[in-house]
């Protein structure tokens, strides 16, 4: 059998990479626009904007979110670790976006570390609670992904990744230990 991050890391990169979006669209609003003014499909959560941003540390998102968008995420990454430490109070927004970017360079434990925080400050985001799941199950932590996983789905239903990731994650917990790696 195939270890758990070679059968997952498709689905996951993909819910990873389509779910880091809704940030972006709310960085990029116009200062005199109001977040519940956006004509996108993608939802925000309530939380998240209810955690202002500040002029510098929304360039700066901006600017990671245009590296990750063209691949270039050392630098995505750099940049948001600077703007965590110039601008600690844009951490629910920061830390979901450097777990994201930790889980497309396949940095597992730093994204659990990342994204742990980013659902301390936004527990009822479906969205972070999906990929903590996929950065603990690829850190072979099965239990607390299963945990995240249903605590995701509990808030985002018919949410089919996270679903066929949450069966990953199963399947592999209900494998026989010697086939774990």
């Amino acid at each position: 059998m195939q270890p758990f991050h070679t059968v997952a890391l498709a689905i996951t990169l993909a819910l990873a990479v389509a779910q880091g979006q809704p940030a972006r669209h709310v960085i990029d609003l116009p200062d005199s626009q109001l977040p519940g003014e956006t004509s996108t499909a993608q939802t925000i959560s309530a939380d998240l904007l209810r955690q202002p941003l500040s002029r510098k540390a929304k360039q700066i998102l901006q600017k990671a979110q245009q590296a990750a968008d063209a691949g270039d995420h050392s630098l995505a990454i750099g940049l948001l670790e600077t703007a965590l430490m110039k601008y600690p109070e844009s951490a629910a927004w920061t830390q979901s976006m450097l777990g994201v970017e930790y889980l497309k360079t396949r940095q597992f434990a730093a994204a659990v570390t990342s994204l742990e925080q980013a659902v301390q400050l936004l527990p009822r985001d479906a969205v972070d609670l999906s990929n903590l799941g996929f950065a603990l199950a690829s850190t072979g932590q099965y239990d607390r992904a299963e945990r995240e996983l249903r605590r995701s789905l509990a808030l985002d239903h018919g949410n089919l990744k996270t679903q066929q990731l949450l069966d990953a994650v199963l399947a592999n917990i209900l494998q026989p230990p010697e086939h774990h790696n």
